[in-house]
């Protein structure tokens, strides 16, 4: 912006009877622009260029979305869902941050799994950071070990074959060997 453009905008904003205390700041509006920073600049730009909120996801990231899009859609011999309730979300945490490099830490966990848009399920199933505090607390004995090696506590009682059938539905949907 050149002092003619500075010139101009003030004598409008003087017109306009608006009145200005402290600084005034200019806004630029560009579109396909980067890194594009006048003389004297502060280095501040707004892209207007076809800016859409998706983010894209990695090969990886698509397989694991794929996986756990159909745990949540698998069903057993009676016709009832496999991954049941929200605390079997614990047992998605434990296989992606044990065996595929997801976030170990349950917030970034969960912003991981809103990112994939698979935490919001049906309400009963949902992702919470709650939910994961639950559930670990629920299956001390495999709260340590991986989840490769819950199939000696599965038959300690329902919460346990719980965790142990969800993580081995994903284990087998992603190649990791149980």
């Amino acid at each position: 912006m050149n002092q003619e453009d500075i010139q101009k905008a003030l004598e409008a904003i003087s017109k306009s009877g608006i009145s200005v205390k402290g600084d005034l700041v200019l806004e630029k509006h560009v579109e396909y622009e980067v890194n594009n920073v006048e003389e004297g600049g502060i280095g501040i730009q707004i892209n207007n260029g076809n800016a859409t909120n998706t983010i894209s996801l990695t090969e990886p990231d698509k397989k694991i979305k794929m996986a756990i899009e159909e745990l949540l859609k698998a069903k057993d011999e009676q016709g009832k869902f496999v991954f049941k309730n929200k605390k079997q979300w614990w047992a998605v945490f434990r296989v992606l941050s044990t065996y595929c490099n997801y976030p170990s830490q349950r917030t970034a966990f969960e912003n991981k799994m809103t990112e994939l848009k698979v935490a919001d399920v049906d309400g009963e199933r949902d992702l919470t950071y709650d939910s994961l505090i639950k559930a670990q607390d629920s299956v001390p004995k495999i709260a340590t070990c991986t989840p490769s090696a819950w199939s000696e506590y599965k038959d300690i009682n329902d919460n346990y074959k719980q965790q142990y059938v969800v993580a081995e539905f994903l284990m087998l949907k992603l190649g990791i060997k149980s």
